[in-house]
C-alpha cells in the first residue's frame, strides 16, 4: 500500500466518524436531548480537527483530492443543516423558558417521534 492510498485510507475514516458524529447529533436534536447534543459537540470538535488534518495530508492535487473536497463539502452541508436545526431548537426552548407559547406543528412531532425510536435502537449510548 503506497503512502499515498494510507493517506486516503486515514481520511476516509476521518471523514466516516465525523459522519457518523453528524447524524447522531442530527438525531439527538430531533430528540431535543441536550446532553447528548453537548457531549456529541464536544466529540465533533476533535472529529473535525482529524478530519482536516487528514486531509491536509492529500494535498490539493490528484482524483483523491478532489474526491476528498467533494466529500468534505456535503458533510459540512449537513453540519450547516444540524446547525440550523439546533438554532431553532434553542430559539424554542428560549421561548419556552420565557413563558411564550411554542405549539409544536404536527409534522415536527412526527419527526420528533421517529427520531426518538430510531435514537433508542440505532444511537450507541453516550452515559459512560
Amino acid at each position: 500500500m503506497t503512502k499515498h492510498s494510507i493517506d486516503f485510507s486515514y481520511f476516509l475514516e476521518s471523514l466516516e466518524t465525523f459522519e457518523s458524529l453528524l447524524h447522531a447529533e442530527t438525531q439527538a436534536i430531533a430528540a431535543k436531548h441536550l446532553d447528548t447534543i453537548e457531549e456529541i459537540i464536544d466529540r465533533k470538535d476533535e472529529g473535525l480537527r482529524l478530519l482536516l488534518h487528514s486531509k491536509g495530508k492529500l494535498g490539493n492535487h490528484g482524483e483523491e483530492a478532489s474526491m476528498a473536497n467533494e466529500m468534505v463539502e456535503q458533510v459540512l452541508d449537513l453540519q450547516e443543516k444540524n446547525a440550523e436545526s439546533f438554532r431553532r431548537l434553542f430559539d424554542r426552548q428560549f421561548k419556552l423558558n420565557r413563558g411564550e407559547d411554542t405549539e409544536e406543528k404536527p409534522r415536527e412531532k412526527k419527526m420528533r417521534r421517529a427520531y426518538l425510536k430510531s435514537s433508542q435502537e440505532n444511537l450507541p449510548r453516550f452515559d459512560s
